[in-house]
């Protein structure tokens, strides 16, 4: 029985740390898609852990999917890994149901904001950018029904679809509001109050080290518990996640952090 990772070198580490009672062959230097058909055709292989980027999961489980092999997607939140019926561009993923991702994708993180919202009775104006993350997520809060102001002044927040480098950060910072933001604007223009909502609870590594490695720890517990064979293990990981139907996990974390004038980042409160 075998493990495949296709992952950066720290993540694979952390992989190879949690994993027990089964092999790990990790594909350092190898394209994601190269190594996911390298696991795809390798018949003792379990499962593949990764790819790290939600489009490489897209693409990986063109291999991976028709054979069965369980995919294990650590940091992937697009909603596209794992479903078709939300805002996600015009390509999901063709997983077939073999793909459970670890942490909360996008639009659970939109219906998060949006409860909060609605339960504070406020509105808010969305500064989205014209890329296809920021015109996803735009569409992500509609979904969800966030309560929406008719004009920036009758906001009392803004929200943020953004990415780093571009436009919209500067144009929400210059509102004049609390600025409440996807992740993704780090390192961008500073925000006097902003906040960033991320898919990871306190101590958590959000470079990826903790998603990681419990992706291998509940294939070490399925393995451990008598799963051999690809449909099995997927069996058990789902019910031990626990995963829904789609393969996302169930109440995942989402946690409001505060950021500083340097996009350091404080732990304010769950969502």
């Amino acid at each position: 029985m075998r493990v495949h990772p296709v992952l950066p070198e720290a993540l694979t580490a952390a992989v190879d740390a949690a994993l027990a009672g089964v092999e790990h062959v990790p594909h350092a230097g190898v394209d994601d898609l190269r190594a996911a058909e390298l696991a795809a055709s390798d018949p003792e292989a379990l499962a593949l852990i990764g790819p790290f980027r939600s489009r490489a999961v897209a693409e990986a489980v063109e291999a991976t999917a028709p054979v069965g092999l369980p995919l294990l997607a650590p940091l992937a939140t697009w909603a596209g890994v794992t479903r078709g019926d939300e805002p996600c561009g015009d390509d999901p993923a063709r997983h077939r149901g073999t793909v459970l991702r670890m942490l909360a994708r996008d639009t659970e993180v939109a219906a998060r904001l949006a409860e909060e919202v609605r339960a504070a009775e406020q509105v808010a104006w969305v500064v989205a950018g014209g890329h296809e993350y920021g015109v996803q997520l735009d569409g992500q809060l509609d979904f969800v029904d966030l309560p929406r102001a008719a004009a920036a002044e009758e906001a009392d927040l803004v929200v943020l679809c953004g990415l780093a480098g571009h436009p919209e950060v500067a144009r929400a910072a210059g509102l004049g509001l609390p600025v409440v933001a996807f992740d993704g604007v780090q390192g961008g223009a500073s925000i006097r109050d902003c906040s960033l909502m991320l898919p990871f609870a306190p101590g958590e590594d959000m470079g990826g080290t903790t998603a990681a490695a419990r992706a291998a720890t509940l294939i070490s517990e399925a393995v451990a518990g008598g799963a051999r064979d690809r449909a099995a293990l997927l069996s058990a990981i789902r019910i031990a996640g626990p995963f829904d139907e789609h393969g996302d996990p169930v109440d995942p974390p989402v946690w409001l952090y505060r950021a500083g004038p340097d996009w350091s980042l404080t732990a304010d409160r769950p969502l």
